[in-house]
């Protein structure tokens, strides 16, 4: 157990000290604040309770209070899909794999604390970016907001299913990467889909209301008509596209002979 401690820790440590991690945790947490700022004030400027007008030029009503903020944590979207797939391929592209295994002892060990600490380090990334986007919202809205860091049982409730929304979507991108040995299979499949692809595809086909990116916007609550009306069926399915990939990426990496190429 000692061991398995260590050999975590040595992970978590090789993976917050890359390049990708620091820039970004700097875009979701820094970058991300500051937009959560700018929109609130715009969203001020218009009115919480304001509904589509000819001068205001809202497509739609503004959403209820609980809700607001929510829109802006979408932005962590795509970072947190590189950062997964980098993660995922650092191994193999760094050539570095075959070190790693003499200090781990075995492939078990080194792939199940690899994949704990992206886990790890996307849930607290994801959890602290989430959760200072939100307050910084509502500290801008002054007396017309919720009270910061208190909020209300929905908003922690958002909160959390974002949380658990953008973590499951950087393990997903992060065994895929793993499971093809390249971070471009992850990206290309992943972040098409987040711009607005998959869900004009989920729109036209409702079997692709079951791919991930979709599956994980519908946890993210910008709006009442946006989240989804059972959100445990999201994470479930979310889940299980996450489940699979790993699964796969662990049995193929049991089987292959590394042959001095990594």
């Amino acid at each position: 157990m000692k061991n398995f401690v260590n050999n975590l820790y040595s992970e978590l440590l090789k993976l917050c000290y890359t390049k990708v991690c620091k820039i970004v945790t700097l875009l979701v947490i820094a970058a991300q604040s500051m937009l959560a700022y700018i929109s609130a004030k715009q969203t001020l400027s218009v009115g919480l309770d304001a509904v589509p007008t000819e001068t205001n030029q809202l497509a739609e009503p503004m959403p209820p209070l609980e809700y607001m903020g929510f829109d802006v944590v979408m932005f962590a979207t795509i970072p947190m899909i590189v950062l997964g797939a980098l993660f995922g391929a650092s191994e193999f592209k760094l050539h570095s794999l075959r070190t790693s295994l003499l200090s781990f002892g075995s492939k078990r060990n080194l792939f199940v604390s690899k994949s704990l600490a992206v886990t790890i380090i996307s849930f607290f990334i994801s959890l602290i970016s989430t959760t200072l986007t939100i307050t910084i919202t509502h500290f801008t809205f002054g007396d017309q907001g919720l009270k910061p860091l208190v909020f209300n049982a929905t908003v922690w409730k958002f909160i959390l299913f974002s949380t658990v929304s953008l973590t499951l979507l950087t393990v997903l991108s992060y065994a895929i990467a793993f499971l093809c040995r390249t971070a471009v299979v992850p990206l290309l499949f992943l972040i098409i889909q987040a711009y607005n692809v998959g869900n004009m595809l989920a729109e036209k086909f409702e079997v692709c209301k079951y791919l991930p990116v979709s599956l994980s916007n519908g946890l993210i609550p910008t709006s009442e008509s946006v989240l989804s009306g059972m959100p445990m069926k999201n994470i479930i399915c979310l889940l299980c596209w996450t489940l699979f990939f790993v699964s796969a990426g662990y049995i193929l990496f049991r089987k292959i002979d590394l042959q001095g190429e990594y």
